[in-house]
């Protein structure tokens, strides 16, 4: 992952926006930030964040707390309204993870997220895409400038990126990703970002995380009644069949053009290990898209409900859509 020292990086393009009058054309504080970013070194940071996602079934909040421990180790904290963090998205030698401290439960994978979706959490990649986009254009609103540029991997939920950086400074301000008809379907508005942090090691150790305690139990997974989630996007596919595998076990056959089947169970804690596996961002809840062939499945940890979503026929952003339109239902 590319370093970007985001204070000699303010430093330098600061000196460019001195230099003439008025707003800096685009190609010109894009061309000193590119100058900038392949030169410098890399510096801890950690920044907060709330984060609101829109969906047909409403809005979500989310809180986040990112930190970014150089060269390219990184931890992303999602938390509810109340900053109760969920679930922890790691990066360190070792591999990518995602942990429940609440459940104690660790899914291990590989893969390079941050470079794809990852990059609106974390400030140096949110820094490159500006800087690798080669459709930008930038805009000045009072003491900020912003971004607007395409996203990386275009897809069905959004794709279009607006990034406010603060003019002078430059630290992150605000992350909105947009839908074809230009409607915000996620908004990051950062509170703090402090650099030259210190951490320790056991801050991204997932073991250890897992069971921090940092979290408790959610009133789902403390019931003892199971409660299962219709999704309320189908593509289409009618419910074919509803069948409980356990008390706590739930499995639905949707047929129709997709033929999907989506399960839902209580997890058991420990450590499930899927290196082919790569990480998804259902913006707020972090999802593995597992499988080979025309056979996937994307699984996702929810209220202290694991689900598993699997066809041979839907691709990433059709399963995307059906998972997300499980979000902010309550259990039946």
């Amino acid at each position: 992952m590319r370093k970007v020292t985001g204070f000699i990086l303010a430093m330098g393009l600061a000196v460019g926006l001195v230099a003439g009058c008025g707003t800096p054309s685009t190609k010109n504080v894009v061309s000193k930030l590119q100058t900038q970013a392949e030169e410098l070194d890399a510096t801890n940071y950690q920044s907060t964040a709330k984060m609101t996602v829109q969906m047909d079934s409403g809005s979500q909040t989310y809180y986040i707390v990112t930190s970014y421990d150089s060269p390219n180790t990184y931890k992303i904290a999602l938390g509810d309204s109340n900053q109760q963090i969920n679930q922890i998205i790691v990066r360190n030698p070792n591999g990518m993870f995602i942990v429940s401290p609440s459940l104690q439960k660790v899914f291990r994978f590989n893969g390079n997220w941050a470079q794809n979706q990852g990059h609106i959490y974390l400030y140096d990649q949110i820094l490159q895409q500006i800087v690798n986009s080669k459709n930008v254009k930038m805009a000045k609103s009072g003491n900020n400038l912003t971004f607007t540029m395409p996203v990386t991997s275009q897809n069905d939920v959004v794709t279009t990126q607006k990034v406010e950086l603060a003019q002078g400074t430059f630290a992150p301000k605000k992350v909105v990703l947009l839908n074809k008809q230009d409607q915000a379907v996620v908004t990051i508005d950062f509170q703090t970002f402090k650099q030259g942090v210190k951490f320790t090691s056991a801050e991204f150790d997932p073991q250890k995380l897992a069971s921090s305690g940092t979290a408790t139990k959610t009133t789902m997974a403390s019931t003892s009644q199971f409660g299962y989630i219709e999704p309320l996007q189908t593509l289409g596919d009618k419910l074919d069949l509803q069948q409980p595998q356990s008390a706590e076990d739930m499995l639905m056959r949707y047929s129709g053009p997709y033929g999907f089947t989506l399960e839902e169970w209580r997890p058991s804690a420990g450590v499930a290990g899927l290196p082919s596996a790569q990480l998804v961002d259902l913006y707020g809840v972090p999802g593995i898209l597992s499988g080979s062939g025309n056979a996937h499945q994307l699984t996702w940890l929810n209220n202290g409900v694991e689900f598993s979503l699997t066809s041979s026929k839907m691709t990433l952003n059709q399963m995307r859509e059906v998972a997300m339109s499980t979000f902010g239902q309550v259990g039946k």
